[in-house]
């Protein structure tokens, strides 16, 4: 009886040095030093989706729990080739099989919408935006939609340089090409297949140079040791390259999960550190605490002080509170968030489309 008790007081013992050796490590900034322990095995296969109809929806995490900009999301192709460890795409769809409707072309061009209305609509939530160029006729299609719309702001989301269909085919005043950026150190360990910083910022410049419109989203911002000083060299280097009239917004956000597509992401058994972090729920989401939000947050923001008032910064699936505390100014409601996106886009391109 005694032996009985006392392998159960060791293995009590022994669980709760690995909790607190566990809670140490999640709080403590990550460190990425070392080459990334990655190796590709995917292949790729490309297959045809028919639809019953056009798959236009508002965005899957658009919620009155936090500020949203009620985003309409247009699913141009199904699953993305790039291998972000964070990626929640990779639960919702097979991710080595990408998916293309043969007649979307036709649907979209069937498509009516209200003239007098102003949409927001972007086609970077269930693929790369870019990354397939004009494969199936999909940019073509998107370009031909939003010239039949101008009443439509059309937002291509990427982490990719195939631009090659965009230089030979300059994007029309109502498209913004806009690049989600990581220091290189997070884009080699977590965003792999992904371009580089580098070829990511050198294409932003050369659509921005057919006169198109651009814009940035640091979404995800990952804290590890150093990510200031890393970022804020980011945000230094856009200031230096772009001039506010050609950029719409700039976009902040962070790593947040839901329970069940952490599992899903962790059963890849994929080599990252992108679930070492502190995590705290609000809302039935997990992410950083407000505190590292904070800083993380004000820290962009206020790097970005010569563009304040002429490019229009927001945060992305944050609490209402935390904008007051970040820009000095919060939206009564998601439908005021709307409504300025909108406004401040459409007087950009007004702007941009008279001096191409």
């Amino acid at each position: 009886l005694a032996e009985k008790y006392s392998g159960e007081t060791l293995a009590k013992k022994s669980f709760a040095v690995t909790v607190r050796r566990f809670e140490d490590i999640k709080n403590s900034p990550k460190s990425y030093e070392g080459a990334p322990e990655y190796s590709y095995d995917r292949k790729i296969e490309f297959t045809e989706v028919r639809r019953e109809k056009l798959p236009l929806g508002f965005c899957p995490v658009a919620s009155e729990a936090t500020r949203c900009c009620n985003l309409l999301t247009l699913d141009a192709v199904e699953s993305c080739g790039f291998d972000c460890s964070y990626c929640s795409i990779q639960s919702f769809y097979n991710q080595n099989r990408i998916g293309f409707d043969p007649d979307f072309a036709a649907r979209l061009r069937k498509l009516k919408l209200d003239p007098e209305t102003v949409y927001h609509i972007g086609t970077g939530q269930s693929s790369d935006s870019l990354m397939w160029g004009n494969r199936g006729g999909v940019l073509e299609a998107l370009f031909d939609f939003a010239h039949r719309n101008p009443n439509v702001t059309l937002e291509l989301k990427t982490k990719s340089d195939n631009i090659s269909w965009l230089l030979k085919n300059p994007p029309p005043s109502n498209v913004l090409t806009t690049w989600s950026l990581n220091p290189q150190r997070i884009i080699e360990h977590e965003e792999h297949l992904s371009a580089s910083l580098e070829r990511r910022l050198e294409a932003a410049r050369a659509v921005a140079d057919t006169g198109a419109i651009v814009g940035f989203h640091f979404h995800p911002i990952v804290v590890y040791e150093g990510y200031r000083e890393e970022y804020g060299e980011i945000y230094d280097t856009i200031l230096d390259m772009f001039d506010p009239s050609e950029v719409a917004m700039v976009s902040l956000g962070t790593l947040t999960f839901i329970k069940p597509v952490i599992k899903k992401l962790r059963e890849r058994k994929m080599r990252t550190k992108i679930y070492q972090m502190p995590m705290e729920e609000v809302n039935g989401k997990l992410s950083y605490p407000r505190e590292m939000k904070l800083e993380m947050f004000r820290h962009a923001y206020d790097s970005f002080s010569p563009w304040h008032g002429r490019v229009f910064f927001y945060m992305c699936m944050e609490p209402h509170d935390l904008w007051r505390d970040v820009f000095g100014y919060e939206f009564s409601s998601n439908e005021q968030f709307e409504e300025m996106m909108k406004s401040s886009y459409m007087a950009k391109i007004e702007a941009r489309r008279c001096t191409r």
